[in-house]
């Protein structure tokens, strides 16, 4: 292996698990309410993802920390995910969709931690940019979510579910294919120093921050992922234009990552991070008054901002304060925080709201999005007197 194919090989893992989060994200209620379940229980199933990434997601990154090997995890967690869904060819009913989805979800959970600290590893290693790297990813959701809107509108919610199945042996191939873990073969005596380690993490005021800021912002997406193809579709829009509105939030957000070094350069990772937040204040307030189609392009066009700056800034807060070792730990905590317990518990108000009150739900998104701002904010002030040290 090459020192010039280690970029391709990650940029190719973070393509194929992009892939599966660009069929799934936009048209995966869509199957869910075409096999009866209500908007109630959509909001369960989603919310009930997210909680159970806040214990797989860590869970796994610890364990990848520990044996100092995030490769063979991945591995692991692909499969996993992918066997899971091909149950789903077998369910029929709201209960035997939520057992199969607790498996499900157990494998999603930790993929994109473990990828993000691999690659994250291999940045600080050999110096590769990031977000060259990571756009990939992005490539692959956009053109999924292309894809996907074709599949709904010639095979229904049915080639949504098959799609998916194929994509996740395709996870399994690229995480296969990875370059191995830079820290492979450390000395695994070194353990319980970092089970002591991650403790100390999580108790880090600044590290708490940090946190709360991007869990909010992050949090603040929840209508728009678990309801905003439905609401599309209530409005008389067709599954080829509300996919190319999906595709259209991560094209700017693609961009973002194409030019994040030269970003860098101007404006730190707090910054990005608090920016994000005053972003979503502006997207889901614009978004609660069912704007017309053409104004609905620029707004999609905030996600560069709301997601794009908010995870680019997190990966690289990470990179600058936190220590290496326990680097998949604390990517695993932001993902159970951020992706996980946050979001699961909008999410468990999201049906209700989302079915009493329909767009104007959005507005309560942009009130987390002031609460990303406020943390953020506060977060830059902790580390107005840091030098670019480590959390320790």
């Amino acid at each position: 292996m090459t020192a010039n194919s280690i970029p391709i090989r990650l940029a190719l893992c973070s393509a194929a698990i992009f892939a599966v989060m660009g069929l799934q994200l936009p048209f995966w209620p869509v199957w869910l309410r075409d096999h009866g379940v209500s908007p109630e229980g959509i909001g369960v199933l989603v919310a009930m993802g997210y909680f159970i990434r806040a214990i797989a997601g860590p869970s796994v990154s610890i364990l990848a920390d520990r044996i100092g090997d995030r490769r063979v995890p991945l591995i692991g967690v692909s499969t996993l995910f992918t066997l899971a869904f091909a149950l789903f060819l077998f369910t029929d009913s709201f209960w035997p969709i939520l057992i199969v989805s607790i498996f499900s979800y157990a494998g999603a959970a930790p993929m994109v931690p473990l990828k993000e600290s691999l690659t994250m590893g291999y940045v600080a290693l050999k110096g590769y940019d990031y977000g060259r790297i990571r756009l990939w990813g992005s490539i692959a959701f956009v053109a999924m979510t292309l894809v996907g809107g074709l599949v709904m509108s010639r095979f229904g919610s049915t080639g949504i579910l098959w799609g998916t199945i194929a994509l996740g042996g395709l996870v399994i191939l690229a995480a296969w294919a990875l370059p191995p873990d830079p820290r492979h073969g450390e000395a695994t005596a070194r353990a319980p120093l970092r089970l002591r380690e991650v403790w100390a993490l999580v108790r880090q005021p600044t590290f708490l921050v940090f946190m709360a800021a991007v869990s909010l912002t992050m949090s603040s997406h929840a209508i728009y992922y678990a309801f905003g193809t439905l609401n599309w579709q209530s409005l008389g829009y067709s599954d080829n234009f509300i996919g190319f509105l999906w595709a259209l939030g991560v094209v700017a957000e693609i961009i973002l990552f194409a030019f994040s070094t030269r970003v860098l350069k101007r404006v730190p990772p707090l910054m990005l991070i608090a920016g994000a937040g005053l972003m979503a204040i502006v997207r889901w307030v614009l978004t609660a008054f069912d704007p017309v189609w053409w104004a609905l392009l620029p707004i999609q066009c905030l996600h560069a901002f709301t997601f794009g700056a908010l995870h680019l800034g997190a990966m690289h807060y990470i990179a600058r304060y936190v220590p290496v070792q326990v680097g998949a730990s604390a990517m695993g905590l932001l993902a159970a925080t951020s992706g996980g317990l946050a979001i699961g518990l909008v999410m468990i108000a999201a049906g209700p709201l989302y079915e009493s009150v329909g767009a104007f739900a959005y507005l309560a998104m942009a009130v987390l999005g002031l609460g990303g701002l406020c943390f953020a904010l506060l977060l830059r002030q902790l580390h107005a007197h840091d030098s670019p040290a480590q959390i320790s």
